[in-house]
């Protein structure tokens, strides 16, 4: 059995549910990777998945050591192609207060002399959740959850894994997680140019948590899928439920008027490579060739309504 895969985002309550999960787990079997030089990361971590790392040698090194969850600061696309995205979790947050905390953090644990925006202009820092997590093909990721909802984000990932992972608050400045940092105007408009990806992120992710809210509220399935891209005039999408392994029924409308109805079977080898269910078959494309650029093609759950992840999609000139 795969080990669970946290993607640890700084400053979204990551601390709190490693440590939790250290007490459900067991701290003898979660392996952590928190770079070379930190004193947390796993000794399994340091000798394959180091400077010359060999995964395969690695995952069997966790196999052998029953660890159960991998966790730590990488971007996610380090290990899902060794573990798979079903079990992959994650949380984001509000990415200007994430940046605001994570300086008073460095401010207060280590000392740091630099002013808020010589931190916030430093390139790591700029779209940091993105390129943790948001490079990545997320959508397919088992759960990402939201830290000014952790209680509910726990809760879910809970009953979704059948685990009992204890909700604690650590590693914060503040009692209250979902509390808000006031930021000046004139850094709030630069924070903002800058970190566009991380604020569509954010906003995409908090999306399909609110749709996962509503749908547990009706007794209704939860279903992760994507568009992805435009290919030789079709839109290219997928989509899976999480409690079935028939394949989605998709109605397809554009600018609010229904086109198609199919369904989510077509191959998708990427997906496959990456442990999605149904062996990958969870795809679908709609012909857009005759579409106009503005139009918008809502893709959505035929049962539910739940529109998958850059629905809509506004088409753009054809050529």
């Amino acid at each position: 059995m795969n080990s669970f895969l946290f993607v640890h985002i700084p400053k979204t309550a990551g601390t709190s549910f490693r440590l939790g999960s250290d007490g459900f787990f067991g701290r003898d079997f979660v392996c952590k990777d928190y770079g070379p030089k930190s004193p947390s990361t796993s000794p399994l971590v340091k000798r394959w998945a180091g400077d010359a790392p060999d995964y395969w040698a690695f995952n069997k090194a966790l196999i052998a050591s029953n660890v159960r969850l991998v966790a730590g600061h990488f971007p996610a696309g380090k290990y899902t192609s060794l573990l798979g995205v079903e079990k992959t979790i994650s949380f984001v947050r509000d990415p200007l207060q994430r940046l605001v905390s994570e300086y008073q953090h460095m401010v207060r644990n280590y000392g740091l002399a630099k002013s808020f925006p010589e931190f916030y202009r430093l390139p790591h820092n700029i779209n940091r959740q993105f390129k943790l997590l948001g490079q990545a093909n997320w959508p397919t990721f088992g759960f990402v959850g939201v830290t000014e909802r952790y209680a509910d984000s726990l809760r879910i990932i809970n009953k979704k894994y059948g685990l009992d992972i204890r909700h604690t608050i650590e590693n914060t400045g503040r009692s209250n997680i979902s509390s808000h940092y006031d930021i000046e105007s004139e850094a709030r408009e630069e924070l903002i140019q800058l970190n566009h990806k991380d604020i569509v992120l954010f906003e995409l992710v908090k999306e399909q948590f609110d749709w996962r809210l509503k749908l547990e509220n009706m007794a209704s399935s939860f279903t992760r899928g994507a568009l992805l891209r435009v290919d030789n005039g079709k839109l290219f999408g997928w989509a899976l439920a999480e409690d079935s392994d028939d394949p989605v029924d998709i109605v397809i409308k554009v600018n609010g008027e229904i086109r198609s109805r199919l369904k989510a079977m077509q191959d998708r080898p990427m997906l496959r490579a990456l442990g999605v269910g149904r062996g990958g078959f969870v795809g679908f494309s709609f012909d857009i060739s005759k579409l106009k650029a503005g139009d918008k093609v809502d893709c959505v759950v035929a049962n539910t309504g739940q529109p998958l992840v850059h629905s809509p999609w506004t088409v753009q000139g054809q050529t």
